[in-house]
């Protein structure tokens, strides 16, 4: 079997126990089940959707032995050209800071509605992290950008809307899982941060993060749409994180807004959300 092919079916193994369809785990312990809100007269919500929230909910950070050095990806912003539809392309150069530069890369993601994309593969770093299409000459080592040279992510999201990496080594000795949200929904109150974001398409899953909280406190969070409310507990973790599901719709509305409010002890953030059916977005590459 050759280099390729084995990579190949190491890396479909590995994703596929992250697809948003999959309730099994190849590499990763399954995480438990987020606890959920609904609102009056919608039904439960089935075993392998509140999986699939769960590997959402822990996709940046959970690495495995194939990250020991807590590696991640990080995109700095390089501009915004129109795109179809009226909407705005992010494009974003990629650094992998304290990645090995003596190995090749490739790069894949999910959308939204769970299709995995492959945009690249033999793929460099340089000393700065920089990712690179070819391999590096002399001059390029410590340069951080190289126009036409690096690579370059173009993202067309709605408000909300994740995308979820995985950067991986050829010889599979390291795997990064992380996440970009190119317009994040937060509330920022004293320290507090409150984000709301989409996890499923037509926003009929919410994932509700909150930061900055107490270690290991408890967070009344009230959750509204349309007329419609729902009282959950977050339980934060030693780094004051927290997070957990909503089903925003409500019945008899075809659409609407979700608005989270947070309490912590000296903070409120509340934030608000549409749902309801809208265009598929599609992150890419050139």
């Amino acid at each position: 079997m050759s280099p390729q092919i084995r990579h190949f079916i190491c890396i479909s193994l590995c994703l596929l126990a992250f697809s948003p369809s999959s309730s099994r785990g190849q590499y990763l312990k399954r995480p438990p089940e987020l606890n959920y809100s609904r609102f009056r007269g919608q039904p439960a919500p089935s075993k392998g959707v509140l999986n699939a929230l769960g590997q959402q909910a822990r996709w940046t950070g959970q690495q495995g032995d194939l990250n020991p050095n807590h590696l991640h990806l990080r995109f700095v912003k390089i501009d915004e050209q129109p795109s179809q539809g009226g909407r705005v392309a992010d494009r974003y150069r990629i650094y992998v800071e304290g990645a090995p530069e003596n190995k090749v890369f490739e790069f894949s993601y999910y959308l939204l509605n769970g299709d995995l994309l492959h945009p690249a593969h033999d793929l460099y770093v340089n000393s700065q992290g920089l990712l690179m299409i070819h391999k590096l000459r002399p001059e390029q080592e410590t340069i951080v950008e190289a126009p036409n040279e690096e690579f370059v992510f173009t993202a067309v999201t709605d408000t909300a809307e994740p995308v979820r990496f995985l950067f991986s080594s050829m010889d599979m000795q390291l795997q990064i899982f992380d996440t970009l949200i190119p317009h994040p929904m937060v509330a920022e109150d004293q320290g507090c941060r409150l984000e709301l974001r989409i996890a499923q398409p037509d926003t009929k899953a919410v994932l509700v993060l909150a930061d900055g909280f107490p270690a290991k406190s408890k967070i009344p969070l009230v959750l509204e749409s349309e007329g419609e409310t729902a009282v959950q507990e977050m339980i934060a973790d030693s780094n004051g994180h927290a997070v957990v599901a909503n089903f925003p719709y409500v019945l008899g509305k075809a659409q609407g807004n979700l608005k989270a409010t947070a309490e912590g002890p000296h903070c409120v953030p509340s934030v608000v959300l549409p749902w309801g059916p809208a265009t598929d977005a599609a992150p890419k590459t050139p």
